[in-house]
Formats: structure tokens, C-alpha cells, sequence
């Protein structure tokens, strides 16, 4: 990592959120996920950009056979330490998701959860979604959690406070278009310490996601608005639970 995603993803992220557990809700989330994914004991999942490693640890849970991959050698850790915690077994590996250090077809599913659209060239979103393909069997599939961008758009915010836990997060945003890029400034102040950071993301429509995951040979078998198969609304829905599958098995 270099340049604003080395600064934000290494410190930022933990000291604006905190050290994430896997809660209820990521259990729930991951059953619901679990036979959309087609998934069955054993089965080995990639987590893409896996953070704390929530979802990879609840995945391992329901009985996978799971990888974490992230840049961050902090969020990396800190995985570690929860699985050690929880008492499950994950592997974690340092690695780029533009490059996923996994052997070809090596994996039933690979998921991506809020760590999609933070490349700021184009053409390296994309080179993720290939990665993906590349690294699933044939038939596998993918889920990609991504917010939506068609409600930031059409309301856009120039500016939010957060609070929480002794934190204060303050939030000034810049928008650039063709394509739609978010850019926000970062201050933290609070109980985690006082710091800056710059944040950017990848505004997606359903459309072109589902266009940009077809180039590299996915077809698109859901779009919802939750994990557990909720009707997507393009202009209300907060995010998009995005589920594809290698198109030459379809």
C-alpha cells in the first residue's frame, strides 16, 4: 500500500472504528450468505481485503476452509488475535487483491465485504474482480458487499460528524465524476487519539458493477439489498449484496 490507502488502512481505520468483533449481526449475515455461495463443510473461501476478519472468522464458523487477504499488516494482526480468541482456525496472508497470492480455481467462493471500489485507477477495481474469477473453481461464486451509489449521488453530503465510544469523527467530502469518485478528509479526535487521513471511494450504480464484472467473466446471479435476498432499490437501497458466478459454468 502506498499514498492515502497505506496512512488510512494501516491506522486510520482501526482508530476511527475501533478493533471490530464478530457480532450477531456478521453471524447472521454469513449464514444468509452461506447457500447463495453454494457452500458445504470444508469448502474453501477467500476473504479479499478481510480487515479484522469478521466475516472470514464467521465463515470459518459455519464450517469453511477459510483464507484471509489484506495489505494491512495492523488489520492483519488484529485477525489473528480474534481468531486466536474465538479459537478458529483461519489462515492470513499479506497480500494485494490485485494480485491474490492463491493458486488458479483454488477456491468454491471468495467474498468481498466493504473493501471494493478503494483503487483510485479504474482498471484496478477491475483487475480485483479477475482476480476473483481467476482464483474460483469452475461454478464458484462471489460475494461482493459495495455501497450503492446511486442515494449518495442523488443526495450528496458534503460534510458528517460521527460519535462513538470517546471518538468524534469529523467527514468533509469532495466529488469527482466520470467515474464517480468520493473523497473524503478524515479527522479523528477522541479517546484513540487526534489524526488525519484521506479516504477515497469508487461510487458504483448497479449497472456499472454488474457491466464491469461481466468483462471479466462473471455473470451476475443477484443483486440485493441485504444478505438474505431483499429486493434492491437502486435509488434507497444503502448498499448492494452483489452475487456472481464464473460465467462458463452458467
Amino acid at each position: 500500500m502506498s499514498g492515502w490507502t497505506g496512512e488510512y488502512f494501516e491506522r486510520g481505520y482501526t482508530q476511527r472504528w475501533g478493533v471490530l468483533s464478530v457480532t450477531d449481526r456478521v453471524r447472521s449475515e454469513t449464514s444468509g450468505l452461506w447457500g447463495r455461495l453454494q457452500l458445504r463443510s470444508g469448502a474453501r473461501v477467500a476473504d479479499l481485503g478481510c480487515g479484522h476478519g469478521r466475516y472470514a472468522l464467521a465463515f470459518a464458523e459455519q464450517g469453511a476452509d477459510v483464507v484471509g487477504i489484506d495489505s494491512a499488516v495492523t488489520l492483519l494482526l488484529q485477525a489473528k488475535g480474534l481468531g486466536a480468541e474465538l479459537g478458529l482456525p483461519a489462515h492470513w496472508v499479506r497480500g494485494d487483491m490485485r494480485g491474490v497470492p492463491l493458486r488458479t480455481e483454488s477456491c468454491h467462493a471468495v467474498v468481498v465485504m466493504d473493501a471494493f471500489g478503494f483503487f483510485d485507477v479504474e482498471d484496478e477495481n477491475e483487475r480485483v474482480l479477475a482476480e476473483a474469477a481467476r482464483v474460483l473453481v469452475p461454478g464458484g461464486h462471489v460475494a461482493l458487499k459495495v455501497v450503492n451509489g446511486e442515494p449518495i449521488l442523488a443526495s450528496f453530503r458534503n460534510t458528517d460528524r460521527e460519535e462513538r465510544d470517546g471518538v468524534v469523527v469529523t467527514i468533509s467530502r469532495i466529488l469527482t465524476p466520470e467515474p464517480a469518485r468520493m473523497i473524503e478528509r478524515v479527522s479523528v479526535s477522541g479517546s484513540r487519539g487526534n489524526a488525519q487521513y484521506e479516504r477515497h471511494q469508487r461510487l458504483y450504480r448497479a449497472d456499472e458493477l454488474s457491466e464491469g464484472a461481466k468483462r471479466v467473466g462473471f455473470a451476475v446471479a443477484g443483486i440485493f439489498a441485504d444478505a438474505y435476498g431483499a429486493m434492491f432499490e437502486p435509488a434507497i437501497s444503502p448498499s448492494m449484496w452483489v452475487i456472481l458466478q464464473r460465467a462458463d459454468a452458467v
